[in-house]
């Protein structure tokens, strides 16, 4: 069988909820070549240990698991990310967190990103700004195993990483800039059943997704500068709580980004003392 044969036969097996460019970039992982190469090379034959790979992988993206856990990397901002089951898949609609501090905020100096997970939003912003002190946290160790070896994959050394649940292990009180994508998924939602390989404590919370903006907002507080500020990724529908828990812990100026498909998912306030 080629690999243009191959890629017909799973073509044949087309499902709404598959993205069928996903069976391409399974052969380039599998020849470590990109997609030029493989639209050059299609009539190449495939050894039976190379269609058992494919077919392999292919089962598991019909099954539901996302091709970023299958190719172990994923590619965010102007990065390439590793990921793991440890670790959340960084979505594209995170990567409006970056545009709206390089839009909105004056060149902090010093930056924490909370529940950093593959180290996704804190490189990043470590490109926006290479002078600026950043500190990375996640309660997982394994996590930020994986955040530490992204950043030297991608060359980045000005980023602290430090184990924390939230704020408990953070001593610095003077922090221009927190940002946070944490859980925010109620435990009934319908929705976790698509999510079943990502890490279950990396997307749901208490109190209908909201209880770790209540904790974070209550003590961030105490590590914001005057006039720092508190930049919260949450759900498409979460916005007007997210605003009145701000709101509720003496931030001010409450602002908001809209994603590409017009639903609010950034919302972020000034601390005032």
């Amino acid at each position: 069988m080629t690999i243009l044969e191959w890629l017909h036969s799973q073509a044949n097996t087309f499902n709404e909820k598959i993205d069928t460019n996903d069976f391409r970039l399974l052969v380039c992982h599998l020849f470590k070549k990109n997609t030029a190469w493989l639209f050059a090379n299609s009539n190449q034959t495939l050894y039976p240990a190379q269609l058992n790979q494919l077919n392999q992988w292919a089962d598991e993206i019909k099954a539901g698991k996302p091709l970023a856990y299958i190719t172990r990397e994923k590619a965010f901002w102007t990065l390439k990310l590793k990921v793991n089951e440890h670790t959340l898949i960084p979505r594209p609609e995170t990567e409006l967190i970056i545009e709206t501090v390089e839009q909105s905020v004056n060149l902090p100096k010093k930056i924490l990103d909370l529940g950093t997970g593959s180290g996704a939003i804190a490189l990043a912003l470590a490109t926006l700004f290479p002078k600026a002190k950043i500190t990375a946290s996640d309660i997982s160790k394994d996590a930020l195993s994986v955040a530490r070896e992204n950043a030297k994959i991608n060359h980045i050394y000005h980023v602290d990483f430090i184990q924390s649940d939230w704020f408990t292990n953070i001593d610095d009180k003077d922090f221009d800039l927190i940002v946070s994508n944490p859980p925010y998924i109620a435990a009934d939602d319908e929705h976790l059943a698509n999510l079943k390989y990502e890490p279950i404590t990396a997307l749901v919370a208490n109190n209908n997704g909201l209880a770790d903006y209540q904790a974070i907002c209550a003590s961030a507080k105490k590590h914001l500068k005057p006039d720092g500020i508190l930049l919260f990724e949450h759900g498409w529908q979460q916005h007007q709580a997210v605003a009145d828990i701000l709101l509720q812990n003496n931030f001010s100026e409450i602002l908001s980004a809209k994603d590409l498909s017009g639903h609010i998912r950034i919302t972020w306030g000034t601390f005032k003392t």
